[in-house]
């Protein structure tokens, strides 16, 4: 099959011919349909978060069952699924919690690259290849069958790909880690793929107030689109000022981080109210520190937290936001700016550097 394998950090990846192994115990098969072209691919394109090369990456996907490996039985060949990049064991202490986003054996794997069982499904003669577990900048992909979650024939697999990632991170931080309810106050720092399906989250939960900060204003205007009831300009304005004045100076309720920086991290914080929320989504470089006055943590009883992958519940949630877009509450269709082949993936990666993307899909169909 082809794909595009990464080779070396800071290049480009390599179209080849590859080959790719039968599903083992537990492992199912996919034809993708569409990939989502999502910022931690290119982190890792650019060695910002370390992997085993050569590695085949793209974990926001969508699909059709292609074969059945032994002991699955909840998946037939033909269905439609969506693709969680993250593998939850369901025995380990996290999972047991409810916590499965933070598996043990599914946080070892985004580190290893490999299957549960510890090697790959991906070869070029005898080179091993391996996985971002979900591997779906290529023509197929083998996959624990955890990670393939079934969905209805009415929503298109282009649009379904992107809750695979994106939007579940998004809406999740939202619906998961902050609770947002109806009538709350909300910042939201950073309009981009992530930051607007945040927006959408605090919409759908019935925040009264939407704030949005960014530098760039054609994302503003898009974030306006989705939902934002109000727009700060990061370059004149200051989103704690804004958002105190919003609220008769106590500050918002949750402010979300979707950037991924270390300054913006500190004005979620500066600007929740006395017992508000501030919850980091974004990822920073490794190594980053934050700087926050420590005294209201204490006698403010403010909260700063992260979100790893919206502090998803896969099934369940995948479930949720297919619903909600077929109530017609969650815009997926409107996410995507740009759609490419997979020969064009590096224009693809070449758009999303330059900001010009709002979510960039790859179509094999």
């Amino acid at each position: 099959m082809r794909a595009a394998v990464l080779r070396s950090y800071g290049s480009p990846l390599c179209l080849e011919e590859i080959d790719i192994l039968p599903p083992e115990q537990g492992e199912v098969k996919v034809r993708f349909a569409a990939s989502g072209i999502c910022h931690s691919d290119l982190t890792r394109m650019e060695g910002k978060r370390n992997s085993e090369l050569p590695i085949v990456l793209g974990h926001e996907a969508a699909g059709y069952i292609e074969e059945i490996g032994p002991s699955v039985s909840h998946l037939a060949v033909g269905d439609r699924v969506v693709m969680s990049f993250l593998y939850d064991c369901g025995n380990c202490f996290y999972c047991c919690a409810g916590k499965p986003n933070l598996c043990e054996v599914g946080q070892r794997l985004l580190r290893t690259g490999t299957m549960p069982n510890g090697t790959t499904r991906l070869r070029k003669g005898d080179e091993n290849i391996y996985h971002m577990m979900v591997s779906s900048f290529a023509e197929y992909g083998v996959v624990p069958a955890r990670c393939a979650i079934k969905i209805p024939d009415e929503i298109p697999l282009e649009a379904a790909a992107l809750i695979g990632c994106g939007v579940l991170t998004g809406t999740g931080a939202v619906f998961n880690t902050s609770k947002v309810c109806p009538g709350d106050t909300v910042l939201i720092i950073g309009a981009g793929g992530i930051g607007l399906n945040v927006i959408q989250g605090a919409v759908i939960a019935g925040a009264s107030i939407v704030a949005v900060a960014d530098i760039n204003n054609e994302k503003l205007k898009i974030a306006r689109k989705f939902g934002a009831t109000h727009l700060i300009d990061g370059r004149s304005q200051d989103p704690v000022s804004v958002v105190r004045s919003l609220t008769e100076g106590r500050g918002v309720d949750h402010a979300f981080e979707a950037i991924g920086q270390t300054t913006t991290i500190s004005q979620c914080y500066n600007a929740i109210r006395s017992g508000g929320k501030a919850v980091v989504v974004g990822i920073t470089e490794a190594g980053s520190c934050c700087e926050v006055e420590s005294m209201p943590l204490v006698v403010q009883e403010k909260i700063l937290t992260g979100s790893f992958y919206g502090s998803y519940r896969p099934r369940l949630d995948i479930e949720r936001l297919v619903g909600f877009y077929l109530d017609r509450r969650l815009r997926l269709d409107e996410l995507i700016s740009h759609q490419y082949r997979l020969d064009d993936i590096n224009e693809a990666f070449n758009d999303l550097r330059s900001g010009i993307l709002t979510r960039g899909v790859i179509r094999y169909e």
